[in-house]
């Protein structure tokens, strides 16, 4: 149970953190006067304390946190939990904008609190820290899913060159499928990484090893060059919550299917697709934000 509770905080830690690293770099930009931005613009960030210290809070330190939580909870949980620094992005976009929360962005930081409580309460953890990942059929299973994840992109990616009006679309898709990878991937390395170096991990998990760092390495590239040529094509804030679909309703695949695992509860598996649900009508509400954010430079 502590275990538990590590890897959730860590995990909702790991989403906030990144959103409020994201929020402090965006509030120095904000307040650089606009000739500044026009010369020696990243001379002007550098020398600025809150950019840097936002840059470590936004690339770094969630890392430690997401591993972490990949470690004690696993692929199933962390997407939706980290899901709640979109609660931190949304209050950071209207104190930047000196604005005020407005009833869509109360409706959505109400649903993304009822979702990440329904997450916690399912329990569908996947401990990378106690699984047997040297056992043959889970790495044949973890085979079979990163190669299901990459032949939907590349049929996505295909139908996109046909298709003008859905273009958009199918390429975010596409994306979100690569960082649905990502977030699989980086569950068995959190797994095997200490035994790696160690020299104590058998010859399965060294391949967990050596295949996660590869994919991790090449969808995080495939992934961010399909979203931005996604987003010469359509709107960005409703791209980002569409590319969020694929990462979302993988998990239960990811629990019932790749790690074959029983739900512990009969409650557990509604409790995540609801929490998945509402995580994605949050998203839709808070997407205005979210832009806001964005569009700041």
């Amino acid at each position: 149970m502590e275990d538990y509770l590590i890897g959730v905080t860590c995990a909702i830690l790991g989403g906030s953190i990144s959103s409020l690293g994201v929020i402090c770099q965006k509030k120095v930009v904000n307040e650089i006067p606009t000739k500044s931005k026009e010369k020696r613009f990243f001379r002007s960030l550098v020398k600025k304390p809150l950019w840097l210290f936002g840059l470590i809070l936004g690339t770094f330190a969630p890392a430690v946190f997401v591993i972490l939580a990949q470690l004690y909870v696993g692929p199933a949980l962390v997407p939706g939990l980290m899901s709640a620094g979109l609660i931190v992005l949304a209050i950071g976009s209207v104190k930047i904008n000196k604005e005020q929360l407005e009833r869509s962005d109360y409706l959505g930081i109400t649903l993304m609190i009822i979702a990440i409580l329904f997450l916690g309460i399912s329990r569908l953890s996947i401990s990378m820290a106690t699984f047997d990942l040297s056992a043959q059929w889970v790495l044949v299973n973890s085979i079979l899913f990163g190669a299901t994840l990459f032949i939907g992109w590349g049929v996505l990616a295909f139908i996109q060159k046909g298709s003008k009006n859905y273009r958009a679309v199918l390429l975010i898709f596409a994306a979100g499928f690569m960082f649905a990878q990502q977030n699989f991937w980086i569950a068995p390395l959190s797994g095997t990484i200490y035994d790696a170096f160690m020299g104590t991990a058998t010859t399965n998990e060294l391949v967990f090893f050596v295949l996660s760092s590869v994919i991790l390495s090449a969808s995080a590239i495939i992934a961010v060059g399909t979203q931005q040529t996604a987003y010469k094509y359509g709107q960005a804030s409703t791209l980002n919550t569409l590319q969020q679909f694929p990462t979302q309703i993988a998990p239960p695949f990811v629990y019932l299917l790749v790690f074959q695992l029983t739900p512990p509860f009969d409650y557990s598996l509604p409790l995540l697709l609801l929490g998945t649900a509402l995580v994605l009508i949050s998203s839709f509400l808070l997407a205005r934000r979210r832009e806001e954010i964005s569009k700041i430079k």
